[in-house]
């Protein structure tokens, strides 16, 4: 009988110990699919709104070039078949999932091709918090799975995330770069200010130092160039004019500097389109001298195609080297645009150079970027931190580091010999 109350004894005191270890607030999660070319293969954008205090919006807008159309039993029609799942977690406490949302997609095929599936679905999102959302896009015919993630700030309504932007045709608009002359719809239900300030910062930012440099960093500076106002209707609706290069800082708070900001680059962007930006993007991997001479060349197309022929050996060599770096710029564009070109940033360079992470770990106040097996000491791993300022939810810096010198030289120089670093 002593022997069995003390046996019920531990059983108890053991559910109770891996109880309290399960609910232990985990702030990290990691994936070893994000940012890698099977994965970004499909092109896909999401869209924050947060319609009042307990509900949000997300809209979507997926290309079906890679999808998957099937015939169904009962038709005569192909059809693809797409499932958006939402894991929605807290920041303070990533691996424990609150809540998760679906829908489904099933689009007829027609004769366009590259058309834009585009929809939107409400989910919960209580006031007062931070969130991180997982995002699982499951093309079922194919059957792949992509993943995409995004953060939510809800402790306060005068955030990015409580505007919905729009075109002249009512489309959701679902970056947040733009270009000169463009003119943007906005509204905003948790907002009921009639007068809004906009503060235009007309900035050249430079590229990012390498990750061994000893600098310190310098960060943007609150001086906008000029101020003007718009104003919101009975329905809180306006619009907002953005007539030349630099960003617009729309603020909803002057205390706080909360608001919406836009970026306003060349028309071509997220694209590099003109021998000069191709120029600029390559200086990660380019010798001062080399740099120099491209920038000050009369013809620079032929400056920067010689560049690379000299590197590949070849035409053939130096297309392909081309066509893997400036993709790798691109996708940086895509990806990683704050307040500066996305190839410009921390996460940008490392990510031109060295290509995508082996493995990505999400922190509430950063990124784990592992090059190589987790806890392998040969592997190479890249620390940023994330920067809270008024302007994005998008600025990391990286934490720079004298041992990254070796790995830094050894990408560079694999480049330089006509080969690609980590092709993935």
């Amino acid at each position: 009988m002593y022997k069995t109350k003390v046996s019920y004894l531990i059983c108890i005191m053991c559910v109770a110990f891996f109880t309290a270890c399960n609910t232990q607030k985990v702030n990290q999660t990691s994936t070893d699919r994000l940012y890698k070319n099977e994965n970004n293969s499909l092109v896909s954008s999401f869209y924050i709104y947060h319609v009042n205090d307990s509900v949000s919006r997300l809209f979507y807008d997926i290309s079906n070039e890679i999808l998957v159309y099937k015939k169904t039993d009962t038709s005569t029609y192909f059809f693809s078949n797409v499932k958006i799942l939402i894991k929605t977690s807290l920041e303070d406490n990533l691996n424990f999932i609150l809540d998760t949302t679906s829908t489904r997609i099933r689009d007829r095929q027609q004769e366009v091709i590259g058309k834009q599936l585009k929809g939107s679905f409400y989910f919960k999102l209580r006031e007062g918090q931070k969130y991180h959302i997982d995002i699982e896009i499951t093309d079922i015919n194919k059957k792949t799975r992509y993943t995409n993630s995004l953060y939510a700030d809800k402790t306060s309504k005068y955030t990015r995330q409580n505007f919905l932007v729009t075109n002249v045709l009512n489309e959701v608009l679902f970056n947040s770069y733009y270009k000169a002359k463009d003119v943007v719809n906005l509204r905003s239900e948790r907002n009921t200010e009639k007068l809004f300030n906009v503060d235009y910062f007309k900035y050249d930012f430079k590229l990012a130092l390498p990750p061994f440099a000893s600098a310190p960093v310098s960060h943007i500076s609150y001086s906008p160039d000029s101020t003007f106002s718009v104003y919101s209707n009975e329905e809180q609706k306006f619009q907002l004019g953005l007539p030349e290069k630099g960003f617009y800082h729309l603020k909803t708070n002057d205390k706080t500097k909360d608001g919406i900001t836009f970026f306003v680059y060349e028309p071509t962007y997220p694209k590099i389109k003109n021998s000069e930006q191709m120029i600029l993007a390559t200086r990660y991997i380019m010798a001062k001298k080399e740099f120099d001479n491209c920038m000050n060349a009369p013809d620079k197309k032929a400056a920067i195609d010689k560049f690379w022929v000299d590197l590949g050996g070849s035409n053939e060599r130096a297309t392909e080297l081309i066509r893997k770096y400036y993709g790798r710029v691109l996708d940086a564009n895509k990806l990683f645009t704050d307040y500066r070109e996305g190839w410009k940033t921390d996460r940008g360079m490392i990510y031109i150079v060295f290509g995508a992470p082996s493995r990505v770990t999400k922190r509430k106040n950063g990124d784990i970027w592992t090059y190589g097996d987790t806890g392998n000491p040969s592997s190479t791993v890249f620390s940023f931190i994330k920067v809270i300022n008024p302007f994005t939810d998008n600025d990391y810096e990286l934490e720079r580091n004298e041992i990254f010198k070796m790995p830094w030289y050894q990408a560079v120089d694999m480049w330089r010999q006509g080969r690609i670093y980590l092709d993935n």
